[in-house]
C-alpha cells in the first residue's frame, strides 16, 4: 500500500476536493480516503505507488476545518458528511479563481533557464528524462553542451529519442542525444555541471534512487535544476491526478538534504514547480531552503 501523503500541498488540494465529493454525495471520512485513492488510480500505470493515498489524520484535519468555516456538517445520527450552501458556494469561487489558468510550462522553463544565467557557455549539461529534447534544445541553442537521455521506460516515451533526433535542426554539435538510465550512466570525468530535468522526476519508478544517481554525477559544487508538476490545489486544476505523482514542496524540502544536495531553491510559476539544488563542493552542507514564486 502507498504511503500515506501529507503536509501544507495536500491539505491544501483538500480543503477544494472534500467538497466536490460532497457535493455528489455524503461520505464517511474513511470513504473520502477511499474515494480519492480510486480516482487517482491511474498514476499507478507510472508508479505502482502513484496513486493519490491520503492519511486519516490528514483527511480529518481538512473535515474539521471545514466544518468550522461552515462549509460541511455532520449528518445527524450518522458518520457520514454532507456539504452546505455556504460549502457549495466556497466551491464555485474556488473554481472561478483558477478557472482560464493556462499551462505555464513555458514559463517555468524560462525561470529554470534564468536560473543559469550566470553559468560559464560551454558548461556541460545533462537533461535527464529529455523525451523529445524541449529543455535540451533550449540550452543547446544557449551555448550549453548537452547530454539529452531517455530510458523510454512507458509506451509514450519508447521513440522519444528518434522524435527527438528528427527535429534537432541546427545545434552547432553542441546536443547528443542518448537512450539511457540515469541510474546506469557513467559518470564524466570531472562530472556534469548542470544536471536538469522538465517533468520527468514525476515519471520515476524510483525517485529517490534517481536522485541519489543525479547527485553521483554531479561535479563538486554542480547543481540540479527539475521543473516539474505543482502538488497542491493549482496543480491539480490544471493537470489533475497526474500532478500528485510529482514531489510537492514539503517532500523535496526533505528528501534533497537526506541525498546529499545543499543551497536548495523552490519557485512557484503558476502550476509548475522549480527547483534548484547543489551539490556541495566538500562534505560539508548548509541545509539552507528558500522557497518563492515567480
Amino acid at each position: 500500500m502507498a504511503s500515506a501523503r501529507c503536509g501544507p500541498s495536500i491539505r491544501e488540494f483538500l480543503t477544494y476536493y472534500v467538497l466536490v465529493l460532497l457535493a455528489a454525495k455524503r461520505r464517511t471520512m474513511p470513504e473520502l480516503v477511499e474515494e480519492i485513492d480510486a480516482r487517482s488510480a491511474e498514476n499507478r500505470a507510472y508508479r505502482r505507488n502513484g496513486a493519490l493515498r491520503v492519511g486519516t489524520r490528514e483527511m480529518e484535519g481538512a473535515i474539521y476545518s471545514l466544518a468550522d468555516r461552515g462549509w460541511v456538517r455532520l449528518r445527524p445520527r450518522g458518520a457520514s458528511w454532507d456539504i452546505t450552501s455556504a460549502g457549495r458556494r466556497a466551491r464555485r469561487e474556488i473554481e472561478q479563481t483558477f478557472r482560464g489558468s493556462s499551462d505555464s510550462k513555458q514559463e517555468a522553463a524560462s525561470k529554470l533557464i534564468a536560473r543559469l544565467k550566470e553559468a560559464p557557455r560551454g558548461s556541460y549539461v545533462l537533461d535527464v528524462g529529455t523525451g523529445e529534447g524541449f529543455l535540451a534544445r533550449k540550452l543547446a541553442r544557449r551555448g550549453f553542451r548537452v547530454l539529452g537521455i531517455d530510458s523510454g521506460a512507458f509506451d509514450y516515451s519508447k521513440d522519444s529519442i528518434e522524435r527527438a533526433r528528427e527535429g534537432m535542426g541546427s545545434d552547432n554539435g553542441r546536443l547528443e542525444l542518448r537512450r539511457a538510465d540515469v541510474t546506469e550512466l557513467p559518470c564524466p570525468h570531472r562530472g556534469f555541471d548542470y544536471i536538469v530535468s522538465s517533468q520527468a522526476v514525476h515519471c520515476m519508478k524510483n525517485q529517490r534512487k534517481c536522485l541519489k544517481a543525479i547527485h553521483r554525477l554531479l561535479k563538486p559544487g554542480g547543481r540540479f535544476l527539475s521543473l516539474d508538476f505543482l502538488v497542491g490545489l493549482e496543480g491539480f486544476l490544471a493537470h489533475g491526478f497526474h500532478c500528485f505523482l510529482a514531489m510537492s514542496r514539503e517532500e523535496w524540502a526533505q528528501i534533497l538534504p537526506a541525498i546529499g544536495f545543499d543551497d536548495i531553491h523552490m519557485y512557484k510559476v503558476r502550476n509548475y514547480l522549480v527547483v534548484d539544488a547543489r551539490r556541495p563542493r566538500s562534505g560539508g552542507q548548509t541545509g539552507a531552503i528558500a522557497s518563492a514564486a515567480a
